[in-house]
């Protein structure tokens, strides 16, 4: 799994189009589902993780609840990896830096993201950050 996170329009979309040929992409931009089973493509591009995770905070989840449920998304994407030798390439919005939000409910989504952003960061055998087109490599884990 490759996880690149960063700035809000910083280039993550553009640079993961560069690194990677035939993706398949899901955008929560683009109001796609967060999927679950995923088709047999070699690269699947998982785009706005953020916007998945605040949907259901929305709805009133509890962060625990959030967190377990994309755990679970996260742990059958890699396993559809281990199945296929393919590769999920998961793009989030950095959220967290700044001022602490005053509404719970943005607090909860903030928290959550946090909480679901270090899964990934411990699950990925990648990890980029990408602030104004610029990749930083975090981690990286030889196979």
């Amino acid at each position: 799994m490759h996880f690149i996170l960063g700035g809000a329009f910083n280039g993550k979309h553009e640079w993961v189009k560069k690194e990677y040929d035939h993706l398949t992409w899901y955008s929560a931009h683009k109001k796609d589902s967060l999927p679950e089973k995923l088709p047999g493509d070699k690269v699947i591009a998982i785009e706005g993780i953020e916007r998945w995770i605040r949907e259901y905070i929305l709805e009133n989840e509890q962060i625990d609840a959030v967190c377990e449920r994309f755990q679970k998304r996260i742990d059958t994407w890699m396993e559809w990896e281990q199945e296929t030798n393919g590769t999920v390439v998961v793009i989030g919005t950095e959220v967290g830096k700044g001022i602490v939000p005053m509404n719970e409910q943005d607090r909860s989504f903030r928290d959550a993201c946090g909480y679901i952003y270090q899964y990934l960061t411990e699950k990925a055998a990648i990890v980029d950050q990408i602030w104004y087109g610029i990749p930083q490599r975090l981690k990286e884990e030889l196979t």
